[in-house]
């Protein structure tokens, strides 16, 4: 190699360690400039992920712990303490235990006046709201067609063919109880 081959190569060598020390002195200053920003973004990821990691630990532990009292009171049904922590817990588990022990004991009035409360809660989960509206007998929107046919159904066992009529008639056909509503005109001699 020649001395100008060596003299190029060094030079070279020389602008990329140049180039390096130009582009590490610009974001030093980038950071200079910005470092509270960024320190800022940092401290916000931080607590976001520090945040969501303990919310959901708690409830998953709140899960647990909704099963383990809900799974303990179906063994035992009258623990009052039980009940009182499962309400405290997770009011929709409760719930769904007060409508199973309802349609064991149809005529426990303190029940159903629980269950009526719990109607109105607005903490409760709306297709859990739905199902205890249809399970108390009161008119459900999400429940509707449903509706329509155990009313239908009630009409029918009084000999009220044509009020039935009207009522299966607004179900839709292509509804998940348009079949249904179809055979009940059908077996009770409605004309399609």
């Amino acid at each position: 190699m020649t001395l100008k081959d060596n003299l190029k190569a060094v030079k070279t060598e020389l602008n990329t360690e140049e180039q390096f020390l130009e582009k590490f002195i610009k974001s030093e200053k980038f950071i200079k400039k910005y470092k509270f920003y960024i320190l800022g973004i940092l401290v916000i990821l931080l607590l976001y992920f520090a945040i969501n990691f303990i919310v959901n630990f708690l409830e998953e532990k709140n899960i647990k712990e909704s099963n383990e009292i809900y799974a303990s009171l179906i063994q035992s049904p009258k623990d009052k303490e039980k009940l009182a922590n499962l309400k405290e817990k997770n009011i929709n588990l409760y719930t769904i235990f007060l409508v199973n022990e309802f349609d064991k004991e149809q005529d426990n009035a303190e029940l159903l006046n629980e269950l009526n409360a719990l109607y109105k809660d607005k903490n409760l989960d709306n297709n859990l709201r739905n199902i205890l509206a249809l399970n108390l007998n009161q008119k459900s929107f999400f429940l509707k067609d449903f509706n329509k046919i155990l009313e239908a159904y009630k009409l029918l066992e009084e000999d009220k063919i044509e009020e039935a009529n009207i009522l299966l008639s607004q179900i839709k056909t292509d509804s998940t109880l348009g079949q249904i509503a179809k055979n009940l005109k059908h077996y009770q001699g409605i004309n399609q």
